[in-house]
């Protein structure tokens, strides 16, 4: 069972989908702005603490689902702890939540939704954290030069022509699906484009439910091209990567910085009302900038709040 809902005080509903360490700032910001929030989380990952765990104990990839967690979390002691991560000796890379997770699944009989609700429970998360699917998935891609398998290896390569999960039909979690049909509003992203968020909008079951979904659907544009992955793509380009891999998405807003430069590598994002003309149907432009090179919790609830109530 989850925490009690937190918030504003009327009722509101939203799902993030997405992974890693853009969706923690829209998870960051939502609660300041909802009552419960529903993250729905990529489970394609096969790299680092998540990857070891997946082949050695034959579980779904648990980083981002902690990371969702953490960024939700109400008990910011406990929350430090599930964020620790081992450096040395035979756990080196391992973080506590990671294992608390794994330990949670077994003690549920497998059933990972009840161990990520129990987690929640314990953080106080206002809402939940669910895998997009509980089926092993894996991230595949095709380049100019040859096919590339595995998230850590998409991540890395540029100029990606198409992605697609194996296998090519898993059943969405029921209770995801469930959240987008009744969420309020539904965020997708920031994040990476073809490792965090395509991995989730290619579940047949979710891409469907983004369709009937009742509440405003929401894109975050990242702040820069991701080296790698996104390196030479425009925010147009995103928005066409979107709508090839996912037929009929509904994008009803663009969420877009405009203001100072971030700090990292890669060239800026920046569009035009003209530019995404057919591909979204209102543009909203603001600073977004945490002041280094990530998206402000606060800016954003700020712009998603008037998205809500407006």
């Amino acid at each position: 069972m989850s925490a009690a809902p937190v918030g504003p005080g009327d009722g509101t509903r939203a799902v993030a989908i997405g992974g890693g360490h853009g969706t923690a700032r829209t998870l960051t910001a939502l609660p300041r702005v909802v009552d419960h929030v529903t993250a729905i989380v990529t489970v394609a990952d096969d790299g680092g603490s998540s990857g070891r765990l997946r082949r050695d104990l034959d579980v779904l990839p648990p980083g981002d689902l902690r990371m969702a967690l953490t960024a939700l979390a109400r008990e910011p002691e406990l929350a430090r702890i599930v964020g620790y991560r081992f450096d040395r000796g035979e756990l080196a890379g391992h973080s506590v939540g990671n294992l608390i997770l794994v330990a949670l699944q077994s003690l549920s009989g497998g059933d990972l939704v009840a161990a990520l609700d129990r987690c929640a429970q314990l953080l106080q998360v206002p809402g939940r954290v669910l895998p997009c699917t509980t089926v092993p998935v894996t991230l595949h891609a095709t380049t100019a030069d040859g096919a590339v398998t595995g998230q850590v290896a998409v991540a890395a390569t540029p100029r990606l022509q198409r992605v697609w999960l194996e296998p090519g039909d898993p059943a969405a979690t029921e209770d995801a699906v469930a959240a987008i049909e009744r969420a309020d509003l539904v965020v997708l992203g920031p994040g990476s484009l073809y490792t965090s968020l395509l991995p989730n909008l290619l579940v047949p079951g979710i891409a469907a439910a983004l369709r009937r979904a009742r509440g405003e659907v929401v894109f975050v544009a990242n702040l820069r091209e991701q080296p790698g992955e996104t390196e030479g793509m425009d925010l147009v380009d995103h928005l066409e990567v979107l709508e090839q891999h996912v037929p009929g998405l509904r994008l009803d807003r663009l969420i877009a910085h405009d203001g100072p430069a971030p700090s990292g590598e890669g060239v800026p994002l920046r569009v035009s009302d003209a530019e995404i003309a057919g591909h979204v149907g209102t543009l909203e432009q603001v600073d977004l900038l945490d002041g280094q090179d990530g998206h402000d919790p606060g800016k954003l609830a700020t712009v998603l709040e008037h998205v809500l109530r407006g």
